[in-house]
């Protein structure tokens, strides 16, 4: 054990080098965690995923965003040829998830952990920023349910999409035909997305670079592709992108770093609904057939500037209310235009813990306390409000919708 004035470290190895359900290289793994002193009531445990060529397991503090944070090791880290990706082993069983999944399960026995408040946060950079991505797919129940939102530093989602054109990234995979086809199934979000409760539910953060080479799919940047699948489905997400190839900063573009909440007051938790911001008149480029043209469109941003208060959000059986509020991002850099003072978004509220949303029922709705009222009709597991205006520089306005 390491310890700083306000934390401490522990590391240790998971026994496994005779358990194949955790992998079939007859090694033991190592893994390590950080916790803050004293823990608070309901701690949150950021699950952190390392880079290719990373996976030594120094000593560290927790990440900002969570109470305990925790460290395990893809199998590269022993051999390239054994490398997951944070995804699938060869032969198509999602080891890395349920390595993680032991550690969790470690850790909620140890301090007798309850992660159904804050949820957790599954974060990386580079193949752990696609690792982090992907796990909202593949990490084992209950764990996979309690992900409350994913913090990425480049990486790709659509790893079936870049296969095409790049099959020697993934030679450890099956063929994607055949028997194979079923593995390549569970990494398509694009499959996924539209009937997965848990996808639907989830928060995305995200930057990264329109040019990454990893990410390239026979019809460009994949993940441009993942922004507009995200948008269709009204998932929750936010991205800024630039042109830097593997890296996700660009010198003279001056854009926030969105993988992380813009606004201290702004969280993702399971004990309460968030909103699903989509169809922003402040994203840039404004459409989703300018967005995936990577190269006429190098630089954008999703979402930017929109943010919530999370303390302030009301969620009971009668009614949802979302605090919002936006603030205009300017001189942005590398030809990137200001954005608008005034816009419009479209609200989904997503995962409402006590809110019940029923298939066919009609709910009222009212914006800035009846500055705006209406209804919507609530589609399968969805109900969105359009057009809900937003002005640089206000305070947080609350959008209520009840029944």
């Amino acid at each position: 054990m390491a310890a700083g004035s306000w934390w401490a470290f522990y590391a240790g190895t998971l026994d496994i080098d005779a358990r194949p359900f955790y992998g079939p290289y007859g090694v033991d793994f190592q893994w390590a965690y950080a916790r803050s002193e004293p823990l608070p009531p309901d701690p949150r445990i950021v699950v952190s995923l390392h880079d290719a060529g990373d996976g030594e397991m120094g000593v560290f503090a927790p990440d900002a965003a969570g109470d305990i944070e925790l460290r395990t090791q893809d199998a590269g880290v022993y051999r390239q040829d054994w490398r997951e990706g944070w995804s699938l082993g060869a032969d198509g069983q999602p080891y890395p998830g349920r390595r993680i999944a032991a550690t969790l399960q470690f850790l909620a026995q140890r301090y007798a952990l309850e992660p159904g408040g804050r949820g957790i946060v599954v974060q990386g950079a580079g193949m752990g920023g696609s690792g982090a991505l992907l796990q909202t797919l593949l990490l084992p129940q209950p764990w996979r349910a309690r992900i409350a939102y994913v913090s990425a530093q480049a990486g790709g989602a659509l790893p079936r999409q870049v296969a095409r054109k790049q099959p020697q990234q993934f030679a450890n995979l099956p063929p994607d035909s055949g028997a194979g086809r079923q593995v390549w199934d569970r990494l398509d979000f694009q499959q996924q997305a539209p009937v997965d409760p848990v996808l639907r539910g989830m928060h995305y953060r995200q930057v990264f670079s329109s040019d990454d080479p990893s990410a390239e799919g026979p019809r460009g940047n994949t993940q441009l592709a993942f922004v507009n699948l995200l948008e269709t489905q009204r998932i929750g997400a936010a991205f800024a992108w630039v042109k830097a190839g593997r890296g996700t900063y660009e010198r003279g573009v001056r854009m926030p770093d969105l993988s992380r909440f813009e606004v201290p007051e702004q969280d993702v938790t399971l004990d309460r609904a968030h909103p699903a911001i989509t169809r922003s008149t402040g994203n840039y480029p404004p459409s989703a057939r300018q967005r995936v043209d990577g190269r006429a469109f190098p630089r954008g941003h999703y979402n930017l500037g929109i943010t919530w208060d999370h303390a302030g959000i009301v969620d009971r059986p009668g009614e949802i209310v979302f605090p919002l509020r936006y603030t205009a991002r300017r001189n942005l850099g590398q030809g990137l235009p200001d954005q608008p003072r005034h816009i419009t978004v479209s609200v989904t509220p997503r995962r409402p813990r006590h809110f019940e949303l029923r298939d066919g029922e009609t709910l009222n709705w009212s914006w800035d306390g009846g500055a705006l009222t209406g209804s919507a009709t609530v589609r399968g597991d969805s109900v969105t409000i359009d057009g809900i205006p937003l002005e640089s520089g206000q305070p947080y306005r609350r959008l209520r919708i009840y029944r």
